[in-house]
């Protein structure tokens, strides 16, 4: 066993893991005149990004006392790269007995890692206690509180009225075949009123965005793009094909509690209903 390691030697092995991790980043370990107006204030890791907000990093030793106060007061500043606001601050804690590590860098490759996120407007995730993973899990977090607040609400609006649309639609289609939306309803379990409507396009974009996803990671399964484009003659055909092979995959993993087949399932049953009826209602 090594005599006590300084934090920044653990800061600069994380910051180093994080570089190689998060490759379209800019990961700043350990540097003065990063900060707009406080040239002397010294981020444990700053991690910038273009289109993404600054993510900032406060790691400790155990039992780190004031790992949390630190990325607290980090919320709101300015980085000098892009003058953006830090939007989100994580504190780190190192495992216990790290500062006796002799190895830094090949300790922390598999190093089970505690840490929390803090956002701007208060809010601490997870509300209490910590998140445990290794440094490629912490890589992903800062990768997810990157992405600016305002591209979050944008996309939110975005999908609140493609929602809105949606079911505008299938209201149209309802004045021409009524059974439709009594169909879903039931499906739904709920009342064939307006708010039962928009829930089904929601689910519908939620299936949709499974799809891809599923798609990405097994190439034989199509994206929605070659399946329900308006080039293509039958995209009611062609979804429901690539939504029997979805449903023939074993989506479960031992870290997903969530029974996604049924999900799946379910999703299917409501894509096949609406394909029924129009083929518009999917464009």
């Amino acid at each position: 066993m090594t005599s006590r390691q300084a934090e920044q030697n653990a800061n600069i092995a994380l910051g180093t893991l994080l570089t190689r991790m998060l490759p379209t980043c800019a990961v700043k370990t350990e540097r003065t005149r990063v900060i707009v107006d406080n040239p002397g204030l010294r981020p444990d890791i700053l991690i910038t990004g273009a289109d993404r907000a600054p993510v900032v990093i406060e790691a400790e030793f155990m039992p780190a006392i004031t790992a949390e106060q630190e990325a607290i007061y980090r919320l709101g500043l300015e980085t000098q790269d892009g003058r953006r606001p830090i939007e989100a601050a994580i504190a780190l804690r190192y495992p216990d007995g790290f500062e006796f590590e002799d190895y830094l860098d090949g300790g922390l490759a598999d190093a089970r890692l505690e840490y929390a996120v803090f956002y701007k407007d208060g809010t601490r995730f997870p509300e209490s206690g910590w998140l445990q993973g290794t440094p490629a899990d912490l890589a992903d977090i800062a990768r997810l509180v990157s992405v600016p607040q305002s591209a979050v609400d944008k996309a939110a609006d975005a999908l609140e009225d493609s929602i809105d649309r949606a079911a505008a639609i299938l209201k149209e289609l309802n004045e021409r075949l009524p059974a439709i939306t009594q169909t879903v309803a039931a499906l739904l379990g709920m009342s064939d009123v307006p708010q039962t409507h928009r829930m089904a396009c929601a689910i519908i974009a939620n299936a949709m965005v499974f799809h891809d996803r599923v798609a990405d990671i097994h190439g034989d399964i199509k994206p929605l793009r070659l399946v329900c484009s308006r080039d293509v003659a039958n995209p009611q055909r062609e979804i429901g094909d690539e939504w029997t092979r979805i449903l023939a995959i074993n989506l479960r993993t031992p870290n997903c509690p969530i029974e996604i087949n049924r999900l799946a399932a379910s999703w299917s049953v409501l894509l096949h209903v609406i394909m029924q009826y129009g083929r518009q209602m999917i464009f």
